[in-house]
């Protein structure tokens, strides 16, 4: 089949992929907003007195998205329906570069203390609801990980919806070459959704 013939009774505006149009695995930044509980402590410690944090990230940044089907019995047969239902999503791991700071693995260590204090070993909010942030726990929020194109142009956003993080990975030294330091986060999260962002340098961009 000729796509670049294609009829416009069949298709008005057909999207034709060059080859350079690829999208890239290190155009990825995660935008954190500060969950409740840690501003509330941001007057007693000035690190966490930021309202988001940015942090450039790579590796399995979107989960597998599904939506379940189910088997009916019809006759001698089965039927595949949809169960119109999403299963849990699974937790997302991200891998970020620590800041030469350590400030974005300070806040995240910070937020995962509050769910476990590393010396009482107890809960250290107040494990309250926040009606800001749409009747979530204290200790979770909403982030996004924006998709760039090569003009460092947001073109999608995967929103993440009451989140909190439940494992900080481990940092590994060598004094023996002068890496970067890599560490991981993983987050569990209730909801998922994305919004398509229009850039400005695209060619025959869908303005």
């Amino acid at each position: 089949m000729n796509f670049y013939n294609m009829s416009d009774t069949n298709c008005n505006n057909p999207i034709i992929q060059s080859p350079l149009n690829r999208a890239s695995k290190d155009k990825f930044v995660l935008v954190l907003n500060l969950p409740p509980v840690l501003r509330k402590i941001a007057s007693d410690d000035p690190l966490l007195n930021v309202d988001n944090i940015q942090i450039s990230i790579f590796g399995s940044v979107v989960p597998n998205i599904n939506v379940a089907e189910v088997d009916v019995r019809y006759g001698g047969q089965n039927l595949h329906l949809s169960t119109y239902a999403r299963p849990p999503y699974p937790p997302l791991t991200v891998n970020f570069i620590v800041d030469n700071d350590y400030q974005n693995y300070y806040l995240l260590w910070k937020w995962l203390e509050i769910a476990n204090d590393p010396r009482l070993s107890v809960y250290k909010g107040s494990n309250e609801y926040s009606l800001e942030s749409g009747n979530s726990f204290e200790y979770q929020t909403d982030f996004s990980i924006l998709a760039l194109n090569e003009y460092n142009e947001i073109v999608m956003e995967f929103m993440y919806y009451k989140a909190f993080i439940t494992t900080l990975g481990s940092i590994n030294y060598s004094y023996r070459d002068g890496e970067v330091i890599e560490c991981s986060a993983e987050f569990h999260y209730s909801q998922l959704d994305i919004k398509k962002h229009f850039a400005k340098n695209l060619p025959n961009s869908e303005l």
